[in-house]
Parts: C-alpha cells; sequence; structure tokens
C-alpha cells in the first residue's frame, strides 16, 4: 500500500526535474544581432564572384543552373523587392532580429525572426510541437520551422522553402530543400551553424557557418555595415543592351561555359575548382590545385549588381 505513493512521489519529481531541466536549458535570444564581417566576407558584402561555386557540393543540374544565372536579373522591375529564401537569408548581409511569443503560461510556444529588410520576410520557429502544413501546402520563402533545445542550443529544422537561390550569383535552391540550424549564444555573441541538403541540385550536405553579435538600441535593419538605416525597394539600373526593366539576357550553354572561363584566365583558377562539386568542401583538394598554379599579376573585387544597386563592376588592384 505504500509503495504506490512513493512510486507516484518519485515519478513526479523525475517529471518536475525532467521539466525544470528543459525550462533551464532555454536561453534567451532576444534582441537584435547583427553580422560579424570576419568569415566570409563575400556573403556580407560585395557577393561572390559569378559562375564561381568552390566550396559548394553542386551536382550536374546545380551547376548547370548556376551557369545560366543573369547576374542583372535583380534590376527588373518585378523583381525589385522579391525576397530571398530562408537558406540564404540566415547566412547573407541582414541581421536578425529575435522575438519571443509567450503563451498564457510566459512560456515561450515560438520565435519570430526578421528584419525590417525588404528581403527578408519574417520567420516563425514553432516551439510548442506545431504540426507541419499539408504535403501539397504552398511552399514560401521563409519556409515552415520547428525548433527544439539541445542543452543550450536551440535545433531548428525548416522545410517547404520555396525554389530560389542559395548565393547572389545564381547557385540554385529547390522546393525539396530542408534547413537545419544551431543557434548557440555565447555573451553578445551568437554561432550559428547550418547544414543544407537539396536532392535536386547538392550532391552532398552543404555545411553553413555565420556568426552574429548583438545590438544595443534600436537598429532597424541590422545590416552589415552596422549602422542604423532601412533598405526600401529603390529602382535598379537597366543595363543597355542587356535589361530593358523588364527582361534579363540569360545566357545558355555554351555561351555560359564560355563566361564560366573568366576566373580560369583571370586568377588561373582551373574549372575543376570554380566549378565546384563535395571535393571543392575540403582542404585536401587545395593540394590538387597546388602544383600549376600561377598567382595573378592583379587582385580584382567584384561588386555585384545586387548589393551595390550599380550594375556589375570589379574594382582591381597590384597582388604584392
Amino acid at each position: 500500500m505504500k509503495i504506490r505513493p512513493l512510486m507516484f512521489t518519485l515519478l513526479s519529481s523525475l517529471v518536475v526535474m525532467m521539466f525544470t531541466g528543459i525550462v533551464a536549458a532555454q536561453v534567451d535570444l532576444s534582441g537584435n544581432w547583427g553580422p560579424r564581417s570576419d568569415q566570409d566576407r563575400a556573403k556580407d558584402g560585395p557577393g561572390p564572384w559569378p559562375d564561381e561555386f568552390a566550396g559548394i557540393p553542386l551536382n550536374a543540374n546545380g551547376r548547370a543552373a548556376g551557369l545560366t544565372y543573369p547576374t542583372n536579373q535583380g534590376q527588373e522591375l518585378n523583381r525589385q523587392c522579391e525576397p530571398w529564401p530562408i537558406t540564404y537569408i540566415m547566412v547573407g548581409p541582414q541581421g536578425e532580429r529575435f522575438t519571443p511569443v509567450h503563451d498564457h503560461n510566459g512560456l515561450v510556444i515560438a520565435w519570430h525572426v526578421g528584419s525590417t529588410a525588404y528581403d527578408r520576410l519574417q520567420q516563425t520557429i514553432w516551439m510548442n510541437g506545431h504540426a507541419p502544413p499539408a504535403l501539397r501546402a504552398l511552399h514560401t520563402y521563409e519556409g515552415f520551422t520547428t525548433g527544439q533545445w539541445e542543452g543550450d542550443t536551440l535545433h531548428t529544422t525548416t522545410t517547404f522553402i520555396k525554389d530560389g537561390y542559395m548565393e547572389r550569383n545564381g547557385v540554385p535552391s529547390s522546393n525539396q530543400q530542408t534547413l537545419d540550424l544551431f543557434f548557440t549564444r555565447h555573451g553578445d555573441l551568437m554561432t550559428l551553424m547550418g547544414i543544407v541538403t537539396d536532392p535536386v541540385y547538392l550532391e552532398a550536405p552543404w555545411p553553413l557557418a555565420r556568426t552574429l553579435q548583438l545590438i544595443l538600441g534600436n537598429n532597424g535593419n541590422l545590416a552589415a555595415s552596422g549602422a542604423d538605416e532601412i533598405l526600401y525597394c529603390q529602382p535598379g539600373e537597366i543595363v543597355p543592351s542587356v535589361a530593358d526593366g523588364y527582361h534579363t539576357a540569360v545566357e545558355l550553354p555554351p555561351d555560359a561555359a564560355k563566361q564560366a572561363q573568366f576566373l580560369e584566365k583571370t586568377y588561373n583558377l582551373p574549372r575543376a575548382a570554380t566549378d565546384g562539386g563535395p571535393q571543392t568542401m575540403y582542404p585536401e583538394f587545395a593540394k590538387t590545385v597546388a602544383p600549376g598554379y600561377r598567382p595573378p599579376s592583379k587582385y580584382c573585387q567584384y561588386l555585384c549588381c545586387m548589393a551595390t544597386g550599380r550594375g556589375v563592376k570589379a574594382i582591381c588592384e597590384a597582388n604584392e
């Protein structure tokens, strides 16, 4: 007769301890977080070179689609306010604003993540076991995201993502991709590690990494510059003979393959490197390029039209 009450008490205590541990593991991520530009400067600022896919595990379909991407597509009037898919947003130049959503007991049931940048739609991370949409549900740029705490790390999984681009140089993404992110706060810094899987365009999972820093005060855009500014939709430049404001010239093979030789001629980089693929993700790949590599006489930084709004440009300086 005394065993049952004792077992009930022990089980109740265990449940309380487990619940308390789960609650204690939750870390406050609320606030404005701006990007730190000390990991991959090309993502935060000027953007990657066209047709430069090194380090990306593209398959043949992804490579072909990336080579036909028109760099001036963002100048089309109907695309000037087009959002980016969440896969790119989480490692692009935008900052992030984390806002908790509480239930009537004060528990966080969701996180709203967004900023005032026009090309970043608000994302909701459901923390309460929210049911996923139906299989035929609409895929959106922000996708459908669920999250759970694993110790002090928030692990999120995003599905139902609309097809788009993973990079500003046209690396494609399909609506079959999934994105797993791991957020870990370290004081005023937050590390973000992501894994992208895309059975349509990627031959292997693609790891991503980023560091955010807490910003005090009301920073509207949370841009890479850290300035208090808000990005609005602005008319882009119409490039003569390339875009008339409504249409953009698309280069199809073999013309796209010829254009991809630019990096090979300018930087002596072999096509085996710039074409991307799983092998280019690892440091060992550099050993296959090093024997015949000759440094260029000058270094040019590509300024992506979609970052500057002033067309495609490159700034060159001598390589000392």
